[in-house]
């Protein structure tokens, strides 16, 4: 890819949004950052609720009429929910589809109409998306679905010659454990197993990949690279390849000794 696209990124306020703007905008590309909120008051800011087709909607028709075109989107924004499946508030449970799943969806549906050939769609899902989690089943299952969503549009997409390509990035240190909702609900079945699996999640954040390094990562994909995934982080490279030579009962029990 040559300079000067025009660079379309969810969640760009903070996190892995945040350095992958710092990274765009070093290579002379143009930026455009969606978010709720600019605590950093950044000039290329467009106020958007991914969890409000309305607000993407007339997002969308602002960056039309702004800058025409997109040449790279990268959907990043998302947030995480843990707790027992059985005991999840379905508010929660809507908020994390809404932001994860489907705010990647019509995001990318008002955006396209502004995509030619060359361009390319990145969609950071998770390495949550490749195995099941204890007391993580929708943040997984929303995650897997971003995946799917990927790989069926880069099916659609290729005789008009837009790349979609999804990340699966493992953990990272940003704001998203602090800011993940936590359902600590239990009874008798689960006991404090809940509480237990997400204090040793979080407790692992000095251990996390840092963002920036995670962003340069990110950053290549969108320019360079072409194939349909990419998993972030050597140990979920791992699980990856386990999961894929184990039976799946075996390796079920294996992750669930791990994480719960």
């Amino acid at each position: 890819m040559t300079m000067n696209k025009t660079v379309v990124i969810s969640g760009a306020s903070s996190g892995i949004g945040k350095e992958l703007r710092k990274l765009f905008i070093g290579n002379g590309d143009t930026v455009v950052c969606l978010s709720r909120t600019n605590p950093e008051n950044f000039g290329d800011f467009i106020k958007c609720d991914l969890t409000d087709k309305e607000d993407i909607t007339s997002v969308c028709n602002i960056i039309l009429e702004k800058y025409g075109n997109v040449d790279i989107l990268i959907n990043n924004s998302g947030v995480g929910l843990s707790g027992a499946t059985e005991l999840l508030p379905p508010d929660k449970v809507e908020n994390v589809v809404s932001l994860d799943y489907l705010g990647t969806l019509y995001l990318t549906q008002g955006l396209l109409p502004l995509m030619k050939k060359g361009a390319k769609i990145v969609n950071i899902s998770s390495a949550c998306a490749l195995f099941p989690l204890p007391y993580r089943s929708v943040y997984c299952s929303a995650k897997a679905a971003v995946n799917m969503m990927s790989f069926s549009m880069r099916m659609e997409l290729k005789n008009s010659g837009i790349s979609v390509v999804s990340v699966c990035p493992g953990d990272v240190k940003t704001g998203f454990t602090k800011n993940r909702i936590k359902n600590y609900e239990t009874n008798e079945r689960y006991g404090d197993r809940p509480l237990k699996a997400a204090e040793k999640i979080d407790s692992r954040e000095d251990k996390r990949m840092r963002a920036d390094k995670t962003a340069k990562k990110i950053y290549r994909i969108a320019r360079k690279k072409k194939k349909a995934m990419y998993i972030i982080g050597a140990k979920y490279k791992a699980f990856w390849f386990f999961k894929r030579i184990l039976p799946t009962n075996l390796f079920i029990k294996i992750i669930g000794k791990i994480f719960s």
